[in-house]
């Protein structure tokens, strides 16, 4: 006997296989998310106690919001994923109890005419009656087969009731699952909810410091400028040094082969860097951009701020030769390293492990990066010749 509820059962169990992919990856995209929060949390921890990294503070706060938002998000859709889940099961269930009422019903009906017919005198009268020999055969395999449909029928009602049984299991552990996403849902929820209210609270405080701010904004900008400026002249001192001794003159690096080979690997590279740090945060993007908690104020950055944990390292991003190391006041140490025509800058080091001259290869460490009452940040910066680059387009994920 053919069962509707078959092809059902297939159509459904295909569909829940392609469903426990996108859970799969549901659960390893929060997981993510709760790692990628943990880490602003400890950087947050850091810098606390810093006012002058209020800038920083609240970057990381909002980037954390949003992150907790995209996990809530993540979470609704799994609760979604889990209530598809259940409902096919539970259909799964009705379809398996209609069918096994079918196969008892059935079953009932078989034993009952083979009751009737329990007596062996009546099989071998059943048998003799025939009008001939095939006949006869006929008649013989017939309540052969018959014997053992009844089988079968008996060997399905137990699969169908242990089947039955399964779903059951299955749907009570769904339940259970539900129950503890949700759970875990509220606690995302009031946690986002505390975030938002210490947001509020933190930007409430930086209010009444507004000129203060101002101030340290201007020295930051002034401090900025003093370092475009420097690297600037670096590189048209190497520039002009370079085509002198090459017997040449202009205001742009002349290759060598070597050198050309080596440029265009880089740009080939582009969007596939590492970044100047194993794990970082981005808390400035290039070029011009609000404040994140002055109202009205636009500032500009040459290159990416990224926050990372007390004594990180920076590392080479690319394959290339230390050009110059200068030292600015509020910049530390700036190693600037040549790939070809473009120069890749790492500002804010308090110690370096490079010298100028050195060959240098993809993710070496060149210094240790400064941490000044607890904030811990480097600018990386890209030039190409002395035209400022957006670093964005080049790292790996960083836009």
């Amino acid at each position: 006997m053919k069962h509707w509820c078959l092809s059902l059962i297939l159509i459904l169990g295909s569909v829940l296989i392609g469903h426990g992919q996108t859970s799969d990856e549901l659960k390893r995209k929060q997981q993510k998310l709760r790692d990628e929060i943990e880490y602003k949390e400890k950087l947050l921890k850091q810098i606390e106690a810093d006012s002058k990294s209020s800038s920083t503070k609240v970057v990381l706060i909002n980037k954390k919001i949003n992150q907790r938002e995209e996990l809530i998000s993540s979470i609704r859709e799994e609760i979604v994923y889990l209530d598809d889940k259940i409902a096919v099961n539970e259909d799964l269930i009705e379809a398996f109890e209609v069918d096994i009422a079918r196969l008892k019903e059935e079953y009932t009906r078989m034993v009952v005419q083979a009751y009737k017919t329990r007596n062996s005198s009546q099989k071998l009268m059943f048998i003799f009656a025939s009008d001939d020999f095939g006949q006869a055969y006929r008649r013989l395999k017939y309540l052969q087969q018959l014997s053992e449909y009844r089988q079968r029928q008996a060997e399905a009602i137990l699969a169908a009731q242990r089947s039955l049984e399964s779903k059951h299991l299955a749907l009570e552990g769904q339940r259970k699952e539900k129950n503890e996403v949700l759970n875990a849902q509220n606690k995302e929820k009031l946690t986002l909810n505390r975030e938002k209210q210490e947001k509020e609270k933190e930007l409430k405080v930086l209010s009444t410091k507004e000129v203060q701010y101002k101030k340290d904004l201007s020295a930051a900008e002034k401090s900025a400028s003093e370092l475009r400026l420097a690297i600037k002249k670096a590189i048209e001192r190497e520039i002009a040094a370079h085509n002198e001794a090459a017997g040449t003159t202009g205001s742009t690096y002349q290759l060598t082969p070597e050198a050309r080979e080596l440029g265009n690997n880089f740009v080939a590279n582009k969007g596939k860097l590492p970044w100047p740090v194993d794990k970082g945060e981005i808390v400035a993007k290039f070029g011009e951009q609000a404040h994140p908690f002055l109202k009205g104020i636009v500032v500009k950055k040459d290159g990416l701020t990224i926050s990372t944990t007390g004594n990180s390292r920076a590392r080479a991003v690319y394959d290339g030769e230390v050009s110059r190391i200068i030292i600015l006041p509020g910049a530390g140490k700036v190693v600037m390293i040549r790939h070809g025509e473009y120069i890749s800058i790492y500002t804010n080091l308090k110690e370096t492990f490079v010298n100028t001259g050195d060959k240098v290869k993809t993710k070496e460490e060149i210094g240790i990066i400064l941490t000044d009452k607890g904030k811990t940040e480097i600018e990386f910066q890209l030039w190409k010749s002395t035209d400022l680059q957006d670093p964005s387009y080049w790292l790996y994920q960083a836009r």
